[in-house]
């Protein structure tokens, strides 16, 4: 959660960051470097134990699957749900 601005200029959760990576950019040589989503897409009605985005999140490691990551300020006016932003 930040301003708009913010968010496209500094992603800090890994889900954003590859979001933000998949907009299609008109002159390919100016894209980003994309960021792929492995592994499984969470059963909604069965959602995974902790963090629900670890089962896909490059940085997942065992306290993901253990606890929710709480709401933090990684910036100024920029919050993010994760534990390693």
């Amino acid at each position: 959660i930040a301003p708009s601005q913010n968010i496209y200029n500094d992603p800090r959760h890994p889900y954003t960051q590859a979001l933000l990576t998949a907009i299609p950019v008109p002159d390919p040589k100016s894209a980003p470097q994309r960021t792929p989503l492995q592994g499984d897409i969470p059963n909604p009605a069965n959602p995974p134990s902790g963090c629900p985005f670890r089962t896909r999140c490059q940085l997942a490691q065992k306290i993901c699957s253990e606890e929710m990551p709480v709401m933090k300020e990684v910036g100024e006016e920029h919050y993010a749900a994760c534990h390693f932003v």
